[in-house]
């Protein structure tokens, strides 16, 4: 191959590499959805509270926030605080529908255990509705300690299973 040959192949494998890095780079990425049927807005304000996708529905995973003494449904200030951030944020975002579920220990008999989580549940979704949730878009439920979360056994496993848990429900089609 002539030296002229290959120096102008050359320049033209240059410019051809420059053209596509040139290319690539105007190239806008392509938006994957977060989540099926959320936003990219909504799932980052769920993600930024705590919450983890659980096959399509969303669960409040960060259950200190949420936590309650022994033998008590009344929520702490910080707990109503944080309870109305949490409510304005979903609101900002249009996520307006939710499940409240309350939990216990497996100190105490079953039948007071199932009516104290009803209980939980019930006090974090009237702060929900005093923050401005439509109270028709919230349902509650009450496990007892049915529904233990996996951890080690003792005080501290009692300790984190006191708790409500807040679902946002997998949207459906339309």
């Amino acid at each position: 191959m002539e030296e002229g040959s290959m120096g102008r192949l050359l320049w033209k494998w240059s410019a051809a590499c420059w053209l596509a890095i040139g290319l690539a780079a105007c190239q806008s990425p392509v938006q994957q959805p977060a989540a099926p049927g959320l936003s990219p807005e909504q799932v980052q304000v769920l993600r930024s509270h705590g919450f983890e996708d659980q096959g399509g529905s969303w669960a409040l995973m960060m259950p200190s926030k949420l936590l309650f003494a022994v033998d008590t449904d009344q929520l702490g200030s910080q707990q109503a605080d944080y309870v109305n951030q949490l409510a304005q944020d979903l609101k900002r975002v249009g996520i307006q529908s939710v499940r409240v579920e309350g939990h216990t220990d497996d100190t105490g008999p079953v039948l007071y255990n199932q009516q104290l989580s009803e209980r939980r549940a019930q006090r974090v979704a009237e702060q929900l509705v005093r923050a401005g949730m439509d109270p028709l878009q919230i349902s509650t439920r009450g496990w007892g300690n049915s529904k233990p979360l996996p951890m080690a056994q003792g005080q501290d496993a009692r300790r984190e299973n006191r708790r409500v848990a807040i679902i946002i429900p997998a949207p459906v089609g339309p």
